[in-house]
């Protein structure tokens, strides 16, 4: 069995200036390759078309937020499989219970360090592979 390495990640997420920190901090700070995506909308066809290793999502986003895009993710075959982090400021234990239940891998919380973001992205992916 070949061992699963984590290579592109998805980052669905609308505000500016996080996209603009997390491309850098992502591209300076590991070898992922790395898409981004504005809307739930732009984010499931993305994920569809591209099948990322790992989505990051943004819990609160105009149209369709964070927790409609990951119930439409686990509708298509495609991206049912797929594992999906929150990142998020809502970080409340209920609120990361629901995140939980509805099938998210992890919650990396804004604001973050982002020298540090490379190292929590592959820490929940890891845990996702082993929860498997």
């Amino acid at each position: 069995m070949t061992e699963s390495i984590l290579r592109h990640v998805l980052i669905v997420e609308d505000e500016e200036d996080i996209v603009e920190i997390l491309r850098i901090a992502l591209e300076f700070n590991s070898d992922y390759q790395v898409s981004f995506a504005k809307t739930g909308p732009e984010g499931l066809q993305k994920a569809i078309i591209l099948q990322p290793d790992l989505i990051l999502l943004d819990v609160l986003m105009p149209g369709m937020n964070g927790m409609e895009l990951i119930e439409e993710l686990k509708i298509f075959p495609e991206t049912k499989e797929i594992p999906v982090a929150f990142i998020t400021s809502r970080v409340l234990k209920n609120e990361i219970l629901e995140y939980q239940r509805r099938g998210g891998i992890g919650v990396i919380e804004k604001p973050f360090a982002p020298l540090e973001i490379a190292d929590k992205i592959q820490i929940l992916w890891e845990d996702s592979k082993k929860n498997r």
